[in-house]
């Protein structure tokens, strides 16, 4: 019963951190992460259906600095990615890699509507949860059993 416990908490642990990241989400179901096999049409439809944009920087990723923005080299690295884009439109949920070129544009692009204003959010970082994950599997549960008690010899 203690195992089944742990796993219990473990597995509400591990959910936790799928809605925090938005890679799911309880409206939009499991986030796309990619719009690579969409027509045109397609995309351009989804861009002008987004009713929310929230980002964040995205744990574990090194971050290039490169000085002044006339610096930046014109072909990003895969380093340049550093946050995640989630956007929401009335049919589907996206959960893009973004670079700080893309937030800048989205900030722009909400002074012309509000559905565009990309919202910064600060999710639990990874690194807690696994403490937490770590703890649960360490803490003892349930009552300590007690030894019967010594019979007395008469």
């Amino acid at each position: 019963m203690k195992i089944f416990i742990k796993i219990l908490l473990l597995a509400a642990i591990a959910v936790f951190a799928l809605f925090n990241y938005r890679i799911i989400s309880f409206d939009k179901g499991i986030s796309k992460t990619s719009m690579e096999n969409m027509s045109v049409i397609e995309v351009l439809k989804t861009v002008t259906d987004i009713s929310k944009v929230e980002y964040y920087q995205m744990p574990f990723t090194a971050r290039v600095e490169y000085g002044t923005e006339t610096n930046r080299p014109a072909n990003y690295q895969p380093a340049d990615y550093i946050y995640r884009v989630y956007i929401v439109t009335s049919e589907e949920a996206y959960l893009l890699k973004a670079t700080q070129d893309d937030i800048d544009a989205f900030k722009t692009l909400g002074l012309f509507s509000k559905n565009l204003k990309p919202n910064k959010i600060s999710p639990i970082p990874y690194f807690v949860e696994i403490i937490v994950g770590v703890v649960i599997l360490f803490i003892p549960f349930g009552r300590k059993k007690k030894k019967p008690a010594e019979q007395k010899n008469n």
